[in-house]
């Protein structure tokens, strides 16, 4: 068992800090903050990815916060940003000794946004470029299984947005947005690295510590579930597919048994679907499966790609392997091989620092704390009947959503 303690720390000012000291040599230094796409609606929508691309990018960064991130960048700073359906997050990993002044640009970069008309006209060719590149390839594909099931709402929504938004988007409804949901209750401080918790904490006090936001009142935008069929037609004779089954939210006490479950199904080599739809049958190249957790909801997905003339065939092995689960469970040697691959997957992340701050980050918006025993302890505790159960409660028609580049939408829906 590794030894992990998360020390959380609240200002008065309602800003999170999160803090899991690490024997690395650098410091990862990430704002989550509690915003993305799930905050919108269909006449919002894409504001959050616009929002990182105003806020994050150097050349439209305030003077003094330019000036700090030139002299962090030429000592080794590295720095990303990215917006997910749930939260936007930038990430800086840094050396020990450069701490300080990484936290006060990443202060000054949050408190005193840069938003001016050059920069969002600036942003806005890029973004388009971006949606158009987006939406000419399978790479939305997730995001489409997403909208089969929850429609043009929370996180059905596109995180890109919508083209017609993307082009009229202004500079008041960009610093509107940032006013009302850039405030301390919503921002998450994660810092993981070889530094003491007390110097930290000291220095985030100094420079979060002051910052004054609105304390408001935020409702979640309904989840309404209504499962249905998206494909987009093309003249490729390949078929990009993703199945989808209605699973559960990420707080749940059957997402250890959920994801295991779709380890067997397509997780790897071994997998079922892999053995019977490659190997055995030569009738996909790619099948692969997942299940994936929000805050408010997930699902477990089987993605493919086939021919599409075998495409009945391909999803009739899907539907055979799905029944066979569900009939007669899985096999203590299936259990544990997946349980065994899972956890060598899971200790890695203490190997991979970004990927750990990464999940830190996300756990925290999820009012979770991402602890790697904890993590492996739901793992081992899953037992053959709960897959099973599961499978028998997961893998319903009614649940049922389809996402795909390929075939007519009427022709899935004959398939099923």
């Amino acid at each position: 068992m590794t030894r992990e303690t998360i020390v959380r720390t609240v200002l008065s000012n309602c800003l999170q800090i999160k803090f899991k000291r690490s024997e690395q040599r650098t410091v990862n230094i990430g704002l989550f903050i509690n915003h993305g796409s799930k905050d919108e609606d269909v006449h919002k929508n894409g504001l959050a990815h616009y929002i990182e691309h105003v806020l994050y990018n150097p050349a439209h960064m305030a003077p003094k916060t330019r000036e700090l991130y030139e002299d962090l960048l030429s000592v080794g700073l590295s720095y990303e940003a990215y917006t997910s359906k749930e939260f936007t997050r930038m990430v800086v990993t840094c050396l020990p000794e450069q701490v300080e002044p990484a936290l006060q640009m990443l202060s000054l970069l949050i408190q005193r946004p840069s938003v001016t008309v050059e920069a969002v006209e600036h942003e806005r060719p890029i973004i388009l470029h971006e949606h158009a590149m987006r939406f000419s390839s399978s790479s939305v594909l997730g995001e489409l299984l997403d909208n089969a099931f929850w429609g043009n709402r929370s996180l059905g929504l596109f995180v890109i947005g919508r083209k017609e938004n993307i082009q009229r988007f202004t500079v008041d409804e960009i610093k509107e947005r940032i006013e009302a949901y850039y405030i301390p209750e919503r921002v998450h401080l994660v810092v993981l690295g070889p530094i003491d918790v007390e110097p930290l904490n000291r220095l985030a006090e100094r420079y979060f510590g002051e910052w004054n936001g609105p304390t408001r009142s935020f409702h979640d935008v309904a989840i309404v579930t209504e499962p249905r069929i998206l494909s987009v037609p093309t003249k490729s004779p390949r078929v990009d597919l993703l199945i989808g089954f209605l699973g559960v939210p990420a707080s749940s006490e059957e997402r250890p048994a959920i994801e295991l479950l779709a380890d067997i199904l397509g997780g790897g080599l071994k997998s079922r679907l892999f053995v019977e739809l490659r190997e055995k049958r030569k009738l996909a190249y790619l099948v692969h499966a997942y299940a994936l957790s929000y805050i408010s909801g997930g699902y477990l997905a089987i993605k493919l790609n086939c021919d599409i003339a075998q495409l009945a065939d391909v999803f009739r092995v899907i539907q055979d392997e799905i029944e066979h689960i569900k009939r007669d469970g899985v096999t203590e040697a299936e259990l544990a091989r997946v349980k065994a691959t899972r956890k060598t997957a899971i200790l890695r992340v203490l190997e991979n620092s970004h990927q750990h701050i990464l999940l830190m980050g996300q756990h925290s918006i999820q009012n979770e704390e991402f602890f790697v025993d904890l993590v492996i302890n739901g793992v081992e505790s899953v037992q053959v009947q709960d897959v099973q159960n599961a499978a028998i409660r997961v893998f319903n028609p009614d649940n049922m959503a389809v996402a795909g580049f390929g075939p007519q939408e009427q022709d899935i829906l004959a398939l099923i």
